[in-house]
């Protein structure tokens, strides 16, 4: 079984039936690297990815209170980039994750920004149970800050494959296995 997970590895993301949507499993030996794959999962299912040039740059920030919402907030940012930037991203650069905690004393709301490298968050705070929902108890909010590369639409030149409307919280999916290797999972309504 070691050496079918291995294969694995080598492979960024692939698509899994589904009767009338599209599943994204994406795969990472890091959480920049699973985060990054599950975009790229989603932009190739709707653009040929292998005809865009990475011409143009984007900043894209996304947050949630736990991993699961914030690769729901990262998804979503990146159909945004598409739909509304006009922009196809296929490359990101300087990913950088943050806990932002929120303290309120006397009604008023204070912020506190601290970046944290993946080894403290995996210890203190990744949680990726099927059988249990976590939060954060921390009052915190985990934060995703990155440069997303990659060209303005130009329907000429890039194969438009399918529509993308959204993708679905319900069944998504992060997972980690004893050998520290990431899998996403996630459902997009076409």
């Amino acid at each position: 079984m070691k050496g079918e997970g291995e294969g694995k590895k080598k492979e960024r993301f692939r698509y899994l039936d589904h009767m009338t949507d599209l599943i994204v499993e994406a795969y990472g030996n890091t959480l920049e690297e699973i985060f990054e794959n599950s975009a790229i999962g989603l932009v190739n299912a709707m653009f040929e990815i292998s005809k865009v040039d990475v011409t143009d740059s984007i900043k894209i920030i996304a947050e949630g209170y736990d991993f699961k919402s914030l690769l729901y907030d990262w998804i979503e940012k990146i159909i945004l980039s598409i739909y509304i930037d006009r922009m196809i991203i296929t490359k990101f650069d300087s990913l950088l994750f943050s806990k932002i905690y929120v303290a309120t004393t006397n009604n008023n709301k204070e912020t506190e920004t601290i970046t944290t490298e993946e080894k403290e968050l995996i210890a203190k705070d990744l949680y990726f149970s099927d059988s249990k929902e976590y939060s954060s108890k921390d009052n915190a909010i985990y934060k995703l800050e990155g440069i997303g590369k990659g060209e303005i639409i130009n329907l000429e030149k890039h194969e438009y494959k399918v529509e993308v409307k959204s993708i679905t919280y319900h069944e998504m999916q992060i997972k980690r296995n004893q050998d520290g290797y990431y899998t996403t999972t996630f459902l997009v309504d076409l």
